[in-house]
């Protein structure tokens, strides 16, 4: 099967973030979308720049190192949490950062998110049952790409504590189903306490949800 051209990871990279803002997870020109591409290279979307006025010709790419390599635009402030995730997770190939409401609140609390549902079982490793919160650092700093990437993880989601949420994954799609994903397990934590709280499922039942969803994956 052939790789994505680089055209054409750039429009997917637009196209999901015009997702990002018209599901709510982001608002005005927060949050960020990023791609791995064949060569190495990271394809992201540029600094304080609206997801509605976004063309694949104003998507950042920068070599591994973050040093420019095509694009007039500046790239996200957060590159530098974006290139120590890929650096450190070969495995994943796309990024999605959002400041999604429900997610954003547990950050800001510094919460994790609990196992309200079964749909955290593909967001978190074997033996977990919540979502972790990274340390708090500035935005777009080098410490707090660090504390993510140690927060992270081999897990596919983690919090960023008074920041927002950040999604990872073998594709853009799966990345960003995975970021919506993050924000429906906060909204069930949220609204559940006003029923007094929710019943939590433990790490061993979520590891039976991981096989079941492996067995019959037409049927999450």
């Amino acid at each position: 099967m052939s790789q994505p051209s680089v055209a054409e990871v750039r429009a997917e990279v637009v196209r999901v973030a015009r997702l990002v803002a018209a599901r709510g997870l982001a608002i005005g020109t927060s949050g960020n979308v990023g791609a791995r591409l064949a060569d190495g290279r990271i394809a992201i979307t540029p600094s304080t720049m609206d997801y509605g006025e976004l063309t694949p010709d104003d998507v950042v790419v920068v070599l591994a190192d973050g040093s420019p390599s095509e694009g007039s635009r500046r790239p996200s402030s957060e590159l530098p949490l974006q290139l120590a995730v890929f650096t450190a997770r070969p495995d994943v190939l796309a990024i999605v950062h959002t400041h999604s409401p429900y997610a954003t609140a547990f950050a800001v609390a510094r919460r994790e998110i609990p196992a309200v549902h079964y749909v955290l079982a593909p967001l978190v490793v074997a033996g977990r049952n919540t979502i972790r919160v990274a340390r708090y650092a500035t935005f777009g700093s080098d410490e707090l790409a660090e504390n993510a990437v140690d927060a992270l993880g081999d897990d596919h989601a983690v919090l960023l504590a008074s920041h927002g949420a950040i999604a990872v994954g073998s594709s853009l799609r799966a990345a960003f189903e995975r970021a919506e994903r993050i924000e429906e397990l906060a909204t069930l934590a949220w609204r559940s306490e006003a029923l007094g709280g929710a019943t939590l499922l433990d790490a061993g039942e979520l590891d039976r949800v991981r096989e079941r969803m492996a067995r019959f994956p037409m049927q999450r």
